[in-house]
């Protein structure tokens, strides 16, 4: 396989392997407090903060989030760039 540059390297994978991985484990584990969060608000019909609707929308945007990052990461190891 062809070696990659160390500018387009630096530019795809950012931090390195070990930072993606690490916000994949922080965004895969905050997606399930913000869904926790909106089924109590809407259970207890209150406002916690958002409208449970945004809620549930935030913790699939974080979902996809710490799926998107998690796939970075896996790249940037593949690749070597383990920094």
């Amino acid at each position: 396989m062809e070696e990659m540059p160390q500018e387009l390297e630096r530019a795809l994978f950012g931090a390195g392997a070990a930072w993606w991985a690490r916000a994949a484990n922080i965004a895969n584990m905050m997606a399930p407090v913000c869904l926790i969060i909106g089924i109590i608000g809407d259970a207890i019909n209150r406002t916690p903060g958002l409208e449970p609707g945004n809620w549930f929308i935030m913790a699939a945007a974080l979902w996809l989030a710490g799926l998107s990052a998690w796939k970075i990461a896996y790249a940037a190891a593949k690749e070597g760039y383990a920094k």
